[in-house]
């Protein structure tokens, strides 16, 4: 836990040293007044309150517009968003800034491919912080949280890049990636998901990578991949109300990760020829490991004191594979699971 608030605190002070207000000025087109319609580059000369209106508005391809450190702070109306490109134009960049009180604070709809948004405060929004439905997506050094649905939401998202963010406290989800179609490729590295309604990290899509990211506290599970050869490594996943990691598609893996104190199991895949290994899985209510699936190398990890949500009855264990006519193989230590066999099969102990 110490840990997890010194990586929160570190990501916190990044994000609000990005976004403190500059001196008026840089290339562009100065913006004024809210909703604005910007076509070239263009820059925030001051905080806006932009009441039963949208905040700016995009109206070509290939610009950056540069909040300078101040703030676009709405009234939540319907419909009104805080940089709106609802009409789809790509390659826009959004950066330094706070964008609040919108019904979605960032929107890029109708295909907007490779929208980079980075060193932004998204937060207090009616429905989502970030919302973006395109490929090629980038976030960096975001804080996504409070917003009453999800924190960062990319809806389709190949070779989507989050990096050095955080999505917190959100009502639904604090990172969904692939809602409505398969993000392939997605990426989330070094960011972290605590204490939303929903999961931590939702990902649906084939090969997607997720490192050195922590994901706790939340309503549901902490980090959830649907998708083949998806990878987690260098992850921690505590104190969800139900599984830390969960990933359902073959190929995938799990490598020097942490699932602790979660209120159902630890880490759980489930498809053929999964890999996890190196990994701690501790005082998880129902199972440390558990693994569904051919073929399985569960090696190298530990997994103590799983399986005590009930009273003891004899039946958490702390690394079990099954649903497989070819063997698991590896060498794991398990103690002090309420399963006295501590793994299933027992050779994986």
């Amino acid at each position: 836990m110490i840990r997890q608030r010194i990586v929160l605190a570190t990501l916190a002070a990044i994000v609000l040293v990005a976004v403190a207000p500059e001196a008026n000025g840089g290339g562009g087109t100065p913006i004024t007044s809210c909703h604005q319609v910007v076509t070239t580059n263009a820059f925030l000369t001051q905080s806006l309150y932009c009441p039963s209106t949208a905040g700016i508005e995009v109206g070509a391809s290939g610009i950056t517009i540069d909040l300078k450190g101040f703030t676009l702070r709405g009234d939540r109306d319907p419909g009104d968003y805080g940089i709106d490109d609802s009409a789809g134009y790509d390659n826009v960049t959004v950066k330094n800034g706070v964008v609040r009180n919108f019904e979605i604070g960032v929107v890029a709809d109708n295909d907007a491919d490779t929208i980079s948004i980075s060193n932004l405060v998204a937060s207090g929004n009616a429905l989502d912080g970030i919302l973006l439905d395109g490929f090629s997506a980038r976030i960096q050094s975001i804080n996504a949280s409070g917003n009453l649905e999800n924190g960062i939401d990319i809806i389709k998202g190949d070779l989507a890049r989050i990096q050095s963010s955080i999505a917190s406290g959100n009502g639904t989800d604090g990172i969904i990636i692939g809602r409505l179609a398969n993000a392939n490729s997605a990426r989330i590295q070094s960011s972290i998901a605590s204490g939303n309604g929903n999961d931590g990290i939702e990902v649906n899509g084939d090969a997607v990578t997720i490192q050195s990211t922590t994901a706790y506290g939340n309503a549901v599970h902490g980090i959830t991949i649907t998708g083949d050869s998806a990878a987690i490594q260098s992850s921690a996943a505590s104190g969800n109300v139900l599984v830390g990691i969960v990933i359902t598609g073959a190929l995938s893996s799990v490598k020097s990760s942490t699932a602790s104190g979660n209120n159902s199991g630890g880490i759980q895949i489930v498809g053929a020829s999964a890999i996890v290994q190196s990994s701690t899985a501790s005082s998880n209510g129902s199972f440390g490991i558990g693994v569904t699936g051919n073929a399985a190398v569960v090696n190298r990890n530990r997994a103590d004191a799983n399986g005590f949500k009930a009273p003891p009855d004899l039946v958490g264990v702390g690394v079990g594979v099954g649903g497989y006519t070819t063997a698991p193989v590896g060498a794991n230590i398990a103690h002090g699971n309420d399963d006295p066999a501590e793994c299933s099969p027992t050779f994986l102990c």
